[in-house]
């Protein structure tokens, strides 16, 4: 059996019936057509990138460092606050020792009263004698006028010139040694910082009592009076630059 001749190809292996649609006279056959869907496929992605995603991230970033930068304040505030806390518990713990320190400084009220305040120490040595020749006397208290004022010479030390103010008074006690020797230490022991100085003491010629064996009779032995000076200083704080008038009490 033979072959038909109607499917007899005539050899030259073109399919020139097959056509392919034209695009701006580009003909757009399948190497052409994937060419071009590849490039779509390449500007899709980069316009999804460059207009979503990269975006995205930058705004993260933005956001991570700005956290960051937050975090840092936050840490710096905390660090300053306790800066601040622990400034203002020195500042206290100054004013505290500051406030201290100056109570130990006389005042205007305890300078105005000092002469009463000696004198209740006297009449304390006082108590329960009877014989007004055996009592202990405040025979003088004056104020010291020349060296009364702001202190500005240095003598209680250069860093306390202009700052300190000095009531001075010249003072003078009679009476027996242990009388003179008590009224000091209670003198002492008031309230406001004093200063004793240029002190003097006096005993006149007396007679000792002695039995018919030349010893001496302690109970019969005669009171010896002393007089002791000196001079006391009372330490005011200067509040302003204007120099305070020193107080004068009254004679004793």
């Amino acid at each position: 059996m033979t072959a038909s001749g109607d499917f007899v190809s005539n050899g030259d292996g073109n399919l020139e019936g097959t056509t392919y649609p034209k695009f701006f006279g580009i003909t757009l056959t399948p190497t052409v057509l994937g060419v071009l869907i590849a490039l779509l496929g390449a500007v899709g992605a980069f316009l999804l990138w460059s207009n979503f995603v990269q975006p995205t991230l930058d705004k993260n970033q933005q956001l991570k460092q700005e956290i960051a930068e937050k975090e840092q304040q936050l840490l710096a505030q905390e660090e300053t606050q306790k800066r601040i806390d622990a400034a203002r518990i020195k500042l206290q713990e100054a004013k505290q020792l500051q406030a201290d320190v100056l109570g130990l400084f006389a005042s205007d009220q305890s300078v105005s009263t000092l002469l009463l305040d000696v004198n209740e120490r006297v009449n304390a040595v006082n108590a329960g004698i009877q014989d007004p020749e055996k009592r202990a006397v405040l025979s003088k208290f004056s104020v010291n006028s020349e060296e009364s004022g702001v202190v500005t010479d240095s003598s209680l030390g250069a860093a306390v010139n202009n700052r300190l103010e000095r009531a001075s008074y010249q003072v003078e006690l009679q009476g027996s040694f242990p009388q003179t020797a008590s009224i000091i230490r209670n003198i002492e022991r008031l309230q406001p910082l004093l200063i004793i100085s240029d002190f003097k003491s006096d005993s006149p010629a007396h007679k000792l009592v002695l039995d018919n064996q030349g010893r001496l009779i302690p109970a019969n032995q005669p009171d010896t009076r002393v007089t002791t000076s000196f001079r006391m200083d009372a330490l005011v704080p200067v509040k302003d630059s204007a120099t305070t008038a020193t107080p004068s009490p009254a004679a004793p």
